[in-house]
């Protein structure tokens, strides 16, 4: 037994030296949730900004190139050496040498190029330039590439779920009371249409992200010194291009802002929906409702380390807790659309942390998504039994039934009065509401005149009162299949 505990000695140097890291490490997404995200760090970490603004020097030197402001011998030397400049160095260069960041990437990539070479990167750029385009371009990036089809994965699973449940008739809760029915698919396909309009939203405000390559204050001056005068606008247009970036044509010294907060806003919009329903999920999965349950987690139990037997919906409570974490971060959103005149520093520190951290909790928080769906059960008997409260008492059915018909009674007024009398009866004698109705003889005479359909909804048999209920989730299957 000893043995099997000890799981450190069966890690390999490298993944213990990960492990020991992630001990010390002060943020949660490293941490605490490191190995989830690790599809990430290509595109939102330390090292992959340093490649992106190698990157990008790279391209700026290929349109000098086309410009006529350069050879290709010099893009062609620059393509030889990318294998050799090193990222670490380069990030020890900026803290012991050059205490700036584009400056060390000069320094670096001027380690293996000639001095000829050298001299044509950073043609009359800030280092704005660099980052803000850099970062916009990771961003549009990590969001298709990564986050996207992880969503997508979640819709497709959701679908697939509702579709297989959309017979399944499940009781409705408003203000957490048992009413009329709902179908438990129709539920999910609901779910599933949100999350895919707030993905359609985030498409958007990813795709609208903007670079500039406009100099210091965002004239285009000392891009017009280099490359020709008049030509900014076009060289910029033409390395934004390879970048599949517009340019922000309102950019200072840095892009603006705005579209940042938006990027921001979608992701905490997203995050709610998914909240809603992970918050459902947790509701639904608690011993009073009982409805799914976890097919791991029921045959490990142990979910509590005080009882033993509890299978706790562990995955929807993190979900659901991680949303007012994603949303914290547009405090510095919002903030970083401030700026003192062209530029100051304040929003070089925010944006360290910020959209960063909301990407990495909302990306952990569909790679748990898709580990719950895959041993989610849903328990249709449980659902079944929850139902036959409603099915005894259809207060709400037949209150509408009554409206239709006219019905007004010689005491109790309209048929909402007459229905809340006999609710009260029926639930204080423990009878179905129906046989405590029809000792009513004005009651009576009225329920012989209804239809057949309109009776039997009033007996229970509740799967005649769903309406379009089935259409409806039909079509939210329909709509996030399209997104």
């Amino acid at each position: 037994m000893a043995d099997d505990l000890d799981l450190v000695s069966k890690l390999s140097i490298e993944e213990k030296a990960i492990r020991e890291f992630r001990l010390k490490c002060i943020s949660p997404d490293d941490g605490k949730y490191g190995k989830a995200i690790d599809t990430l760090r290509d595109f939102l970490s330390a090292e992959a900004e340093w490649r992106a603004c190698v990157s990008l020097q790279g391209v700026l030197l290929q349109t000098r190139v086309e410009f006529g402001q350069a050879k290709p011998k010099h893009l062609i030397e620059f393509g030889l050496v990318l294998d050799k400049i090193d990222l670490l160095n380069m990030a020890l260069l900026e803290e012991k040498v050059t205490h700036h960041d584009q400056l060390a990437v000069i320094e670096e990539i001027g380690r293996f190029v000639s001095p000829e070479t050298k001299a044509l990167l950073h043609p009359g750029t800030t280092s704005y330039d660099i980052l803000d385009t850099a970062r916009a371009r990771l961003l549009k990036r990590v969001w298709v590439e990564i986050i996207r089809p992880e969503i997508a994965k979640s819709v497709k699973k959701l679908c697939d779920l509702a579709e297989d449940t959309k017979d399944v008739i499940q009781v409705g809760r408003t203000h957490l009371q048992n009413t009329s029915p709902v179908l438990f698919g129709g539920v999910l396909a609901g779910y599933v249409a949100r999350l895919a309009e707030r993905v359609f939203r985030c498409d958007m405000y990813f795709n609208d992200l903007r670079g500039k390559i406009s100099g210091i204050v965002g004239t285009g001056a000392s891009i017009d010194m280099v490359v020709g005068d008049g030509k900014s606008m076009e060289f910029e247009k033409t390395v934004l291009a390879c970048l599949e970036l517009k340019p922000d044509y309102t950019a200072t010294q840095i892009t603006q802002k705005e579209r940042l907060a938006d990027v921001g806003h979608g992701l905490v919009s997203l995050m709610h929906v998914l909240g809603d329903f992970t918050n459902d999920m947790r509701m639904l999965y608690s011993s009073a409702i009982g409805e799914v349950s976890d097919r791991e987690a029921s045959e490990r139990l142990g979910g509590s380390s005080a009882d033993a037997g509890k299978n706790n919906p562990i995955n929807w409570e993190n979900i659901s807790g991680k949303v007012a974490v994603v949303e914290s971060g547009m405090r510095v959103l919002y903030e970083m659309i401030h700026s003192d005149f062209q530029r100051d520093l304040r929003g070089s520190v925010q944006a360290r942390y910020q959209p960063n951290a909301m990407i990495a909790e909302t990306y952990e928080s569909f790679v748990r998504l898709n580990k719950s769906l895959e041993t989610l059960s849903v328990n249709e008997n449980r659902i079944a039994e929850n139902l036959n409260a409603v099915r005894e008492n259809p207060t709400e059915a037949m209150v509408a039934i009554l409206r239709a018909e006219g019905f007004v009674h010689s005491k109790y007024g309209v048929g909402h009065e007459f229905v809340k009398v006999m609710g009260r009866e029926a639930k204080r004698s423990g009878r179905k509401l129906l046989y405590v109705c029809q000792e009513d003889k004005e009651f009576l005479e009225q329920y012989k005149r209804l239809t057949i359909i309109k009776q039997c909804i009033l007996q229970g048999r509740l799967e005649d009162y769903l309406g379009s209920a089935c259409e409806r989730a039909s079509a939210n299957i329909s709509y996030a299949k399209s997104v």
